[in-house]
């Protein structure tokens, strides 16, 4: 049943690769928005960092996997909590306070998020693509998101104000 699910959505354009459970072992890749967008500038100090997948991801696979930094991806951790929406297709990263004002910040995501357990509500207890499959976040990256070796990123300047 998951074979067939997961190549009906390889046939629409969902997924780019094969089940990582198959005998390739290849991990399916994400297609990945975030906000505030790669290279942006004057972001306001209380933003929230977002990210929206194209499939449900396990919370606690992705909130072991963010990271945001001051300067860039060797900077100082930005402490805050992790906050998931719209079935897990969306993960916010609230800093505990302000950023400072005119700095520079890398947000990074590593490889192998784990896909969300349960994909679709349906109360029958079932999983529509599996749970445990890796993502690899080298799908559709933004536009000026950095692929690294170790999963993608993306720099964004706060305001003075």
């Amino acid at each position: 049943m998951r074979r067939v699910v997961l190549a009906a959505a390889a046939a629409l354009g969902i997924v780019s690769c094969t089940d990582s459970s198959g005998p390739n072992g290849e991990p399916v890749s994400l297609s990945v928005t975030v906000a505030p967008a790669p290279n942006a500038v004057n972001v306001p100090r209380g933003d929230t960092i977002r990210m929206w997948f194209d499939m449900p991801v396990d919370s606690a696979s992705c909130a072991a996997r963010f990271a945001l930094h001051m300067g860039d991806s060797t900077g100082a951790m930005v402490p805050g909590r992790m906050m998931f929406g719209d079935g897990n297709r969306q993960m916010m990263f609230v800093p505990d306070s302000l950023l400072l004002p005119g700095t520079r910040y890398f947000a990074h995501m590593r490889d192998s998020v784990m896909m969300r357990e349960s994909v679709h509500g349906d109360g029958m207890g079932g999983s529509m693509m599996g749970g445990g499959q890796r993502m690899m976040m080298n799908g559709d990256m933004p536009r000026g998101a950095l692929r690294m070796s170790d999963g993608m990123g993306w720099t964004f300047t706060t305001g003075n104000q």
